[in-house]
This record gives structure tokens, sequence and C-alpha cells, in this order.
């Protein structure tokens, strides 16, 4: 090989030419990089080379050979050391220094576990002392590095490092040391055992303070940058020993409430600030919860950052202070205590719905919008004195308000759509004449009325008794007809969203109205020539299951095999949402038909199996340098692992086919991917309970499929794999009732032996189950589970309990349960038996609750 040429090819990615750098980079790779001694040569460059640019494209070629070729690397080794680090000390460009230092660490990683470069921690403390700022910055950002790559090698040295790390992190001269020193700490606290070693969770303890001192400077100095690291690090303390933070927590929330309610300081930080207070209520909730006046004081200002709200603030996916906020009360309501979120909040609403200033009666209905879902039936007993305050803001003087009113009215009626459809007689009027006012305009903010009109409507009527619906079917139907002609997409799919739910709510009442809606919609089911159309099209189909299920199987007969066409067709469309609109199509259909639904069973099975079988390989996502901190690590992302690496090279971006954007292109696919395999997941279960014995050819296949999701990494997918195992069960389980014409009887040992299928189907389900239900840290996952043994215990009774010791170990959980002493009902972190709180949440309760009901049919599978 030819040193001389592999710096040329180097040089030559520099070049803005494309063909060029193709070339340079093939030769390389094809050359140079199988071979150690390209590494001897990048090491070389990165030490001593004059153009900083070659000295970065050594850096990261070389991070990515150091696995590869140092071990077997026959160079000066002492000397590479040596001069990489004088090499780090004497760098001046940040970028270069940390890419330096990101190849320092990774060779001792490999070297101190072969017990060589063991001088390394003790010159980096040295480095981090001495009187030149740019070697104090050297010393702590490799010592960072070196935590992350070996940090327990370091155990041993944790007080001498915390003894510098309360010097450094008072940096007087650097922010840049500062910063790096509260990196280096939160990998240290990802060592401490708080029961093992006290002495370490002290002096952790006693760094917090400067570590808020260090995010407060960071703000104060409008340093962006370092504030992200800074509240990163704070986020990541959540994720570890609560012990480590118990001391600070009430004054750390309280500074970060502080932090939110600033209007003096960016809305990217008060963000952030928000973004940590609800990591803290989803992850600490027993702690918020017992801090006195903590849950109200969190509802109180979250309800008055929400009056920041732009009235054209209509971009979802953007993070502001008052989004945020609103976040934060949903969060607040799912995991605190009623009295602690719903009545401080029903206590400030009279006062923020009657203010002159539209955007405090705006913000009151937004916010009680967002509290509904995580306490329905306290606000169920509310209603009554609620409902007044809706019907104000419904006929507000101001636009703006009524569409926040139009959205409030969605979300509750979405979880008390039968509680809100007893105020029908006035409600149902108030929407359709918001809907009357913008119906023959087309602006943004008239547009955005109709939208949410449909959508309140949708979610009102779809709980409607049909005796009710029917009554307002010919003031609704003309109405919500006429828009599927607007230009608006949008528009368009919410009234046929809307026309859906009151065809499923009419039933009967409907049928007039059928064949022209049907025509109306059909040229809706077939486009695909945008994202706005297959957006459109998934909407209409949804609705077009919803209008079968209200007809019936006989007059939406013509309809079925031209709309299963179409939804086998919406699989290979590229649109993660019209799949899912095909799989709940498809479990409407096995409802309405059963075993007439068996001609499309087979394609429908395969549909499903394809989804759950999607690779979900481990992403690999370029963040760019502003997220250097997080390169090699792991993040959760909708319940999805993404590894963050380093940004490509300008050689790494020629080879490739693909621009940078689609690295964020597959992380949404893949994050998609979990979603739609939850609902495939769950729509198996609805179809082999409608199907029944036409399924069972298909039933061993799509088991071991379901099981591969039993430990997936969203809780969604958990959740829709284990009750369709025990749906499976149950289905099969009734099968052989039918058969033999036996029912179960009470007790163990069991009267009479199940089939071989049905033992066989057993262990798999009670394996699948018991992996997860003990430990598992979701409330909606483990109260799934309780639900679904509850009911297959009283449906079939007690041949499951005798697998292995699986009656203790359900006996053990839901003592834990029945005691809130269960991983759900607990504080991350906290492994001890936590003080009792007194109240909890709704969704708490629910866990409790439900495992009552497995008491109950243990009792009834046992007998007396």
């Amino acid at each position: 090989m030819d040193q001389g040429r592999f710096v040329e090819l180097l040089q030559s990615i520099q070049i803005p030419d494309t063909e060029k750098v193709k070339a340079a980079t093939t030769e390389l790779r094809q050359t140079y990089y199988p071979h150690s001694e390209s590494l001897l040569w990048l090491l070389q460059i990165l030490a001593s080379h004059d153009v900083q640019a070659i000295r970065q494209q050594a850096a990261v070629e070389a991070l990515r050979l150091v696995p590869k070729h140092w071990a077997s690397l026959s160079g000066p080794k002492p000397q590479i050391r040596e001069s990489l680090l004088k090499a780090a000390l004497n760098e001046q460009s940040s970028l270069v220094r940390h890419s330096t230092a990101r190849v320092i660490s990774a060779i001792a990683g490999i070297d101190l576990e072969d017990g060589e470069w063991v001088d390394l921690p003790g010159f980096l403390m040295e480095a981090a002392k001495q009187p030149q700022v740019g070697h104090r910055e050297v010393g702590v950002y490799i010592l960072f590095t070196l935590l992350e790559v070996v940090g327990d090698g370091f155990i041993d040295k944790l007080p001498i490092l915390f003894q510098l790390f309360s010097t450094t992190i008072r940096d007087p001269e650097s922010p840049e040391v500062r910063i790096n020193t509260m990196l280096a700490l939160s990998r240290i606290a990802m060592l401490i055992d708080p029961e093992e070693d006290s002495k370490s969770l002290k002096s952790f303890q006693d760094t917090v303070p400067s570590m808020v001192a260090v995010l407060k400077s960071t703000i104060d100095d409008n340093d962006e940058d370092r504030a992200m690291q800074a509240f990163e690090v704070f986020q990541t303390l959540l994720g570890c020993e609560s012990a480590l933070l118990a001391n600070h927590f009430k004054d750390l929330v309280q500074f970060m409430i502080e932090l939110s309610v600033e209007r003096s300081i960016t809305d990217e930080t008060r963000s952030q600030a928000l973004s940590y207070l609800m990591q803290c209520v989803k992850y600490r909730r027993m702690k918020v919860q017992g801090i006195q006046g903590m849950g109200e004081q969190l509802t109180i200002k979250a309800m008055q950052i929400a009056a920041e709200m732009e009235d054209d603030d209509d971009d979802e996916d953007e993070i502001t202070p008052a989004r945020s906020a609103l976040s934060l009360l949903d969060i607040l309501a799912s995991s605190l205590p009623p009295r602690q979120v719903i009545v401080p909040l029903l206590t400030s609403l009279p006062q923020y719905c009657s203010s002159e200033d539209p955007a405090l009666r705006k913000a009151g209905i937004l916010s009680l919008g967002m509290v509904v879902e995580g306490a329905p039936d306290f606000v169920a007993t509310q209603l009554e004195q609620i409902m007044p305050f809706i019907l104000q803001l419904l006929n507000d003087s101001d636009i703006n308000v009524r569409q926040a009113a139009l959205h409030g009215v969605s979300r509750l009626a979405e979880d008390l759509a039968q509680d809100m459809s007893q105020s029908h007689a006035t409600l149902l009027p108030a929407l359709l004449k918001n809907l009357d006012s913008a119906s023959d305009k087309t602006d943004k903010i008239n547009t955005g009325i109709i939208i949410g009109s449909c959508l309140a409507l949708d979610s009102l009527v779809d709980g409607m008794e049909s005796e009710i619906s029917s009554q307002y079917i010919s003031d609704l139907v003309p109405r919500i007809g006429r828009l599927f002609e607007h230009p608006d997409f949008k528009v368009k799919g919410a009234s046929a969203g809307a026309m859906g739910s009151i065809a499923s709510s009419a039933e009967e009442a409907f049928l007039p109205y059928f064949e022209q809606t049907m025509k109306a919609l059909s040229q809706y089911v077939t486009m695909k020539d945008s994202e706005e159309e297959l957006d459109l099209r998934g909407t209409v189909c949804d609705a077009m299951g919803s209008m079968a299920s209200a007809v019936g199987g006989v007059a939406f007969q013509p309809y079925v095999q031209p709309l299963m066409s179409a939804s086998e067709e919406a699989l290979h469309l590229g649109h993660p949402r019209l799949r899912e609109t095909s799989y709940i199509l498809w479990s409407t259909m096995s409802k309405l038909y059963e075993k007439e639904f068996a001609p499309f069973l087979d394609g429908v099975v395969k549909g499903l199996l394809e989804c759950l079988e999607q690779e979900e390989s481990d992403l690999d996502v370029e963040l760019g340098e502003e997220a250097s901190d997080l390169l090699g690590t792991e993040v959760v992302v909708a319940g999805k692992k993404i590894k963050v690496v380093q940004p490509q090279t300008d050689e790494d971006s020629m080879d490739d086919d693909e621009d940078d954007d689609d690295d964020w292109d597959d992380l949404t696919a893949v994050t998609a991917v979990a979603l739609e395999k939850e609902i495939a997941v769950e729509v198996i279960g609805d179809i082999l309970s409608h199907t029944k014995d036409l399924y069972i050819p298909h039933l061993e296949k799509t088991v071991e499929a379901v099981m591969t999701l039993v430990d997936h990494s969203y809780e969604g997918c958990r959740k829709a794999a284990i009750g369709t195992l025990w749906r499976a069960y149950a289905c099969l389980w009734a099968l052989m009732e039918d058969h033999t014409g036996k029912k179960w009887t009470p007790g163990i040992p069991l009267k009479e032996q199940p089939s071989q299928e049905l033992i066989k189907l057993g262990e798999v389900v009670a394996a699948a189950t018991m992996t997860v239900w003990g430990d598992e840290v979701d409330r909606a996952v483990v109260t799934d589970i309780n639900r679904n043994i509850a009911a297959t215990l009283k449906l079939c009774g007690p041949a499951i309990l005798t697998q292995g010791n699986m009656l203790e170990q359900v006996t053990t959980i839901l003592a834990a349960l029945v005691t809130r002493q269960h991983p759900c009902q607990m504080d991350m972190g906290d492994d001890e038996d936590q003080e009792d709180v007194g109240e909890t949440s709704e969704y708490d309760w629910l866990a409790v609750d439900t495992a009552l009901d497995v008491v109950i049919g243990l009792s009834a599978a046992l007998g007396s």
C-alpha cells in the first residue's frame, strides 16, 4: 500500500466533486481499510496533519477501524497513545478535539481490558487540574467518553473522581469544563448502587446543587446547546436510582416550574423544563404525589402557560411551551389522583371561562379537554357543573375560542360519549350552529371550525344510543354529506369520519342514506396519487367499515369485494396508516360475516402475518455534532431502540443512494412498524374469535408470530400480543366444548382433561404471560393482562392454572398488585417498599380493580 496515495485519497474526499469523492471512497474501502496499517496512518494523520478537515476525516475513519484493527496493530502503540493525547490537548477545533477523544476512548476500551494503558485515567485527572483551560476541557471530556466505554472499570476510582468533579463543575473560566463534568457525572450515576455504596451516593447528592447551577448559567448566558446537554443529564438521572436525586427532588421540580413559566427565556428552554416535569410526573409520580401541593401547583402553572397558545398555532408537530403545558396536564391527570389535578383545574375553570381575555377562555377549555382521558370517571361526576361553560364557549364571540371549544368537546366525548350525549338537546344544536356558520367559507380559520365541528360530532354521536341519534339524522347527514366535496382534504376526511359515527350510532335509521353516501365516498377508496389522498382513503375506508356494521351484511354485500380488493392494494402503497385501516376493515368484515368471511381468510391471514414478520433491526441514526455526546448510546422513540452514530462524512454521503433526510424517514417508518404491528395483532385476535374453527389451520403459525411480540420494546405490542394469545386460548377452548358437549367444572385436580392442542397452547400462553406480568412497568399492559386472565378463568375454568407453578405465581403477582407493590405501581428506580400516599390516580386504581377481578375469576375456577 502507498501511504502517499492514501493521504491523497483523504484529501480528495474534501473536494466538492461527486465523482471524485465516490472514486476515492471506493478505493479507500476496498484497497486500504481492510488492512491494519490504514489505522496506523489515520492515527498519524489525526495527530499531525496541518488541515483541520483532514484531521476530522481521519478521526471519523479511525473510530470505525479501531475495533477491527487496534488489537492486531503492529506499530509502536505507546508512541501512538502519547501522540493522540498530545494532539487532543493542543487541538484548537472543538469538533476535532471531541472526535479525537472518542478515538482515545475506543482504544482505551480495548487496552484497559488487556491490562494496558493503565496510567491513562491518572493522566486525564491530572490534565483536568491543569491551569490551561484547554487541558482541563480535554481531560474532563475524555474522562466522560472513557466512562461511557469502560464505566465499570472506574468503580474503585469513584472517590477520586468525585473529588475532582466537585472542583471542575465549578470551573471559573470554562463552561465547557462545567458541562463536560455534568456529562461525566451522568455516567457515574449509572454506576452507583445506593445500598452498597453510601459514600458515593452522598458524594453524588452533594454535587446536585452545582449541577443545577451549571444549567442555570447556560440559560443565563443564552447558551442553548449546553443548556440542552444539561437538561439531557437531568433527564438521564430520572432513569437512574431514585436515591440520587431524592434529597433535592422537590427543589429541582420547583426550579423547573420556575423556568417553565419564565417568559423572558427562550421557548426551547421553557419547553425543555416542561419536558423534564413530564418525565418527573411519569417516572416519579409517587414522589410528586407525596410533595404537599405539588400536583395542584403543576396544574395551575400548566393552565397559565396554555394561555400562551397563539391563534394561528396549528402545527401540531411544533414544540412550544403552550403545547408542552397541555401535554403536561395530560400526564398529570393520568398519573396523580383527581384531587391533585382535576379539582384545582375545575376550581380555576370559571375564572378562565369568564375572563375578558379570549386567550384565557381558550386555555380553560383546552386544559379541560386534556385531563379527561386520565380521569374519566371523576370528570363524568362533574359534567353537570362543566356543561354550562362548554355551551358558553361554543357560542363565544371569538372564533378562535369556539374552535378550541370544539376541540375540547371532541376530547371530552371520546371518553365520556354516553355522559355527554345526555346533553344532546343543547350540545348538538351548538355544534351544528358552528358548522353552519363556516360551511360556505374556505379560509383557514373557518376551515378549522368545520373540521372541529366534524370531529366533535364524530366523538359525540359515536356514543349515542340509536334512539337519540336517529332523531338528528335528517339534520346531520345532509350537512355532513355536502362536505365530501369541500376542496380541503382534511375537511373531507373529518366529514367522512363523522358520517361513519352517525351511521354506527343510528344503525337501521341510516339505511335510507346508505347508498347515496357510499356512492359519494366511493371515489376516494382507490385514490393514491399523494399523501393527502392516501390519508383520506384510509379515513373513508374506516367510515365505510362503520357503515357496514350499521346496515348489516346483506345491505353491505355489494361493496364487500371492491372494498376488500382496495384494502389488499393498500398494503402495498407504502402508507402505514392505510395498512392499519385495511387491518381494521378486515376485523369489521370478519365480525359482520363470520363464516362467510372464509373466501378472504387465507389472504387476510397472510397479510397480517407478513406485517408481524416485518424487520425491526436496530436503526443507526445520525444526529450531527450537536448530539455528539449521545454517540454510541441507544434512545427509545415510540418503543423503538435507536442507536446514535457518528455523522456521515462526505465520502459516506456520496456513497449512499439516499440523502441524509432518509435516516429520519427510516426512523418514522420503524416507529410506524411497531404501531402497525400493534393493530395487526389485535385484529388477529378479532378475526380468530369471529371465524372460530375456520381459523384453526392458521393457528399454529399465528401463535408463533404473535409470540415474537411478547417482549417487544413497545408496550402496545406487548399488550396486544398477550391479549391475542389469551383470546386464542379461549377460542380453542370454546371449540373443544362445542365438540365434546362438556363444560368445565371448578377445582384442581381437573375433573376433565383438555385436548392436547389446548394443553400445548396453554403452556405457551402461560409462559408468555409470566415472562411479562410480574415485572411489567406499564400500567396499561398489566391492567389488560388482568382483564384477560379474569375473563378466561370465568370462561374456561382452572385448566390453564395447572401449567407448572402458575397458580403460585398468579397469587404472588395479585398480592403485589393489591398491596400496590407491583413494579407498575412504583416509581422507576425504587426497588424498596414505597410509602403509602393514600389516594391513587384512576389508572392506578384500574390495576388494582382488575387484579380483584382475577381474584374473582380464581374463585370461580377453583371453587370452594
